[in-house]
């Protein structure tokens, strides 16, 4: 069934402040062992979802100065390629090899067995892929009207989420407002004066916890801290290992939430709406006290009040362009950002060889000083990809820290008390 959004698209269409904010930022997705489609089915069905409309993002030209991105559904055959039969087996080299194609909102690379795809964050994140993969492996029809109902609202996606959340749940005010008055901005040490005088030099890592290692884990939680997140456990061991490893890590983490959690039933959204909320890690409590801190957060609807923050905060600033200062003291401090975007698969496509599945997901950090790892658990194993400036962390003390996340995960799990 056609859709009548492809007989007349805008050229232009008005986004979030949000996305404006975002699309300062990129991130790149390598996966694979999959059965690849042919080059022409692959842009094919890139086509297919570009013609459903802006709703699909894909087409949308992101700016990092103006909240009307052209729309430019036709003509999209660069933005999906081969790679070179070199990169086909190395999902790093496929990696390295996306970033060097033009650049563009969304830029799709096609190995023997493994998809690189990298794009604007202000397009979206992990929902935006996770469909999209779907459609370029023929899991998903894009062609059908009910794909794209959750995506379509006559009021944008934030507003909505803030009166369910909060208009209409007015008692998380006060706890809301205890909590801003609690946490003033992070007074941490200030760096040593002076300026390494460094650039921007992106460098990614990767480790990878097998699968059996990953268990054992999840059953020494379950015997030692039965209702703790694994991911709180995984974020206080990557905090403690790159403090072991000799980084100045900053004891405040960021940690993404999912706003789509607040709202209405039957809405969603392919555009970002996660909010990067501040938690401070104390070695001594371990991964139950901050699995509190984000229980508490989100059952006062913190996430939303933050995005609703943020994006007031970004319509203020006018979108000043983000990264530019790049004055990095002697001793730079870390500060750490974790994500993880759960099992994958999760929509309807599959591994060739669960056994050897794997998924690296890169994502630019918000400063020189920030060190992005974004976790992926797939059959066989859970991944951990690590996006850091190399001029500023040494990158085989990153490897060191993150090769030992399982020794420091199963020290936190066996502490007593």
């Amino acid at each position: 069934m056609a859709f009548s959004a492809r007989r007349r698209q805008p050229a232009t269409v008005r986004v979030a402040s949000l996305d404006v904010q975002h699309s300062h930022r990129r991130s790149a997705v390598v996966l694979g062992p999959v059965t690849m489609p042919s080059l022409d089915e692959l842009r094919s069905r890139f086509a297919a979802m570009a013609a459903v409309g802006p709703v699909a993002r894909i087409g949308l030209q992101p700016s990092t100065a103006r909240v009307r991105w052209r729309f430019t559904p036709h003509g999209l055959d660069d933005a999906v390629r081969a790679a070179a039969p070199a990169a086909d087996d190395d999902p790093m080299v496929l990696l390295a090899a996306l970033r060097g194609m033009p650049d563009g909102g969304i830029r799709v690379l096609a190995g023997r067995d493994h998809l690189a795809i990298d794009f604007s964050h202000g397009l979206g994140e992990i929902p935006l892929l996770d469909l999209l993969v779907a459609v370029l492996l023929g899991g998903v029809d894009p062609s059908e009207p009910a794909l794209w109902r959750p995506y379509r609202h006559a009021v944008a996606p934030l507003p909505a989420a803030a009166v369910r959340a909060i208009g209409l749940r007015p008692r998380r005010l006060l706890p809301l407002w205890r909590h801003h008055r609690r946490t003033k901005p992070a007074a941490t040490a200030a760096p040593a004066a002076g300026d390494l005088g460094v650039g921007p030099s992106p460098a990614t890592r990767i480790a990878r916890i097998a699968g059996a290692e990953a268990d054992e884990l999840r059953r020494l939680r379950d015997a030692t801290r039965p209702g703790v997140s694994m991911f709180a456990v995984y974020t206080c061991a990557l905090h403690t290992a790159f403090a072991d490893n000799g980084f100045d890590v900053d004891p405040v983490v960021t940690l993404p939430f999912d706003v789509r959690r607040y709202l209405p039933v039957g809405w969603d959204t392919l555009a970002s709406f996660s909010a990067g909320l501040d938690f401070t890690v104390d070695p001594a409590a371990g991964p139950g006290a901050l699995h509190s801190d984000m229980g508490c957060a989100v059952r006062m609807a913190r996430p939303v009040a933050n995005l609703v923050a943020s994006s007031v905060k970004a319509r203020a600033a006018r979108w000043a362009r983000h990264g530019a200062d790049w004055s990095v003291p002697p001793r730079p401090r870390m500060r750490l950002l974790h994500s993880s975007i759960g099992s994958v698969p999760r929509t309807a496509w599959s591994f060739n060889d669960p056994a050897e599945a794997c998924v690296l997901v890169a994502s630019d950090p918000a400063g020189p000083c920030g060190v992005t790892v974004t976790t992926a658990t797939v059959p066989g194993a859970l991944w951990m990809t690590a996006e850091f400036h190399e001029s500023v962390f040494d990158a085989e003390q990153v490897c060191a820290a993150m090769d030992s996340v399982p020794e420091r995960a199963r020290e936190l799990l066996s502490r007593t008390g």
